[in-house]
C-alpha cells in the first residue's frame, strides 16, 4: 500500500490544529502530511503540477484530490467515530464545497488571530 501524501498550510494555525487532530485520530493507514511550503511539498506541488495552493489536497495512487474531498478521504482513514463524516460525501460536492469555503474563508475568526492562507 503506497503512503497518501496530504498537504496544507504549514503557516496557518487552523491547519495546524486540524492536522494535528488528524494524526492523532488516525486508524492503521498511513497518511504524511507535508506543509506546502516545505521543500518536499514544493518537489510535490512541480511533480504533481499543482496550482491549487488555498486547499487541502490529498494525493494517493498519483490523484489529486481537493478541498471537501480531500477532507473525506482523510476522514475515512480516521478512527471511530470521526470516520463515520466519510459519509456526508452523499451530499453533492458543490455545497460540501460550498462549506469548505465558508469554513476556509472564517479560519482565522476560529482560531487565534496568526496570519492564515488566503482564500
Amino acid at each position: 500500500m503506497k503512503i497518501t501524501t496530504v498537504l496544507y498550510d504549514g503557516e496557518c494555525n487552523f491547519c495546524n490544529k486540524w492536522v494535528s487532530f488528524a494524526k492523532n485520530k488516525l486508524k492503521k493507514n498511513k497518511i504524511s502530511f507535508i506543509p506546502f511550503n516545505s521543500i518536499e511539498g514544493m518537489k510535490i506541488i512541480e511533480k504533481f503540477q499543482i496550482k491549487n495552493k488555498n486547499s487541502v489536497a490529498y494525493i494517493q495512487n498519483d490523484i489529486v484530490f481537493f478541498k471537501s474531498s480531500a477532507v473525506l478521504k482523510i476522514c475515512k482513514q480516521l478512527q471511530f467515530p470521526y470516520n463515520l463524516l466519510q459519509f456526508s460525501k452523499i451530499i453533492p460536492n458543490f455545497l460540501l464545497n460550498f462549506v469548505y469555503d465558508f469554513i476556509a474563508k472564517r479560519r482565522l475568526k476560529l482560531t487565534s488571530k496568526k496570519q492564515c492562507c488566503n482564500v
